[in-house]
């Protein structure tokens, strides 16, 4: 079969327009899977940071506040009680207390004196239930928390 010259020339038309078709759909699938790339990396990123202060959320809940001498040592307890004198938990929790002598400072790293911050003839260690403390977060320069400061009003 012969072709005309005439005929030649819509078919030429044709492809073009097919192949400019095709590269404009190319361009906007790609633009899509872009932009759903960014998206999905802003909602992982938006994830990641939720979990990660849920996560902190038990300590961080008493920086800047105001405690009675009872929570620290639910607190002491629960973070530290599962800890043997021997070992050395990933957090500490430093308690300042006063007395009308003098001031205590101690650091709990672990289940050492847990039986003397509820007994009153261990002054040093006791950590009266009705007082109030002000509550301070300690954190690394990378923003990993490290310990909990409690100082008595």
């Amino acid at each position: 079969m012969k072709l005309k010259n005439s005929d030649l020339i819509p078919q030429i038309f044709i492809a073009v327009v097919s192949v400019i078709i095709v590269g404009i759909i190319i361009h906007y699938v790609m633009n899509s899977v872009k932009s759903t790339t960014r998206l999905a990396n802003t909602v992982i990123a938006n994830t990641e940071e939720a979990a990660c202060d849920y996560i902190e959320y038990e300590l961080v809940k008493y920086d800047g506040e105001e405690i009675r001498g009872s929570e620290i040592v639910n607190l002491i307890k629960k973070k530290l009680g599962d800890y043997l004198p021997a070992e050395k938990a990933p957090i500490y929790v430093e308690v300042i207390t006063k007395d009308p002598n003098s001031f205590y400072n101690n650091i709990y790293n672990n289940n050492a004196y847990i039986n003397d911050i509820k007994n009153f003839s261990s002054i040093e260690h006791y950590i009266k239930p009705t007082a109030m403390f002000a509550g301070e977060v300690i954190r690394t320069e990378n923003r990993v928390i490290i310990g909990v400061k409690f100082t008595q009003r």
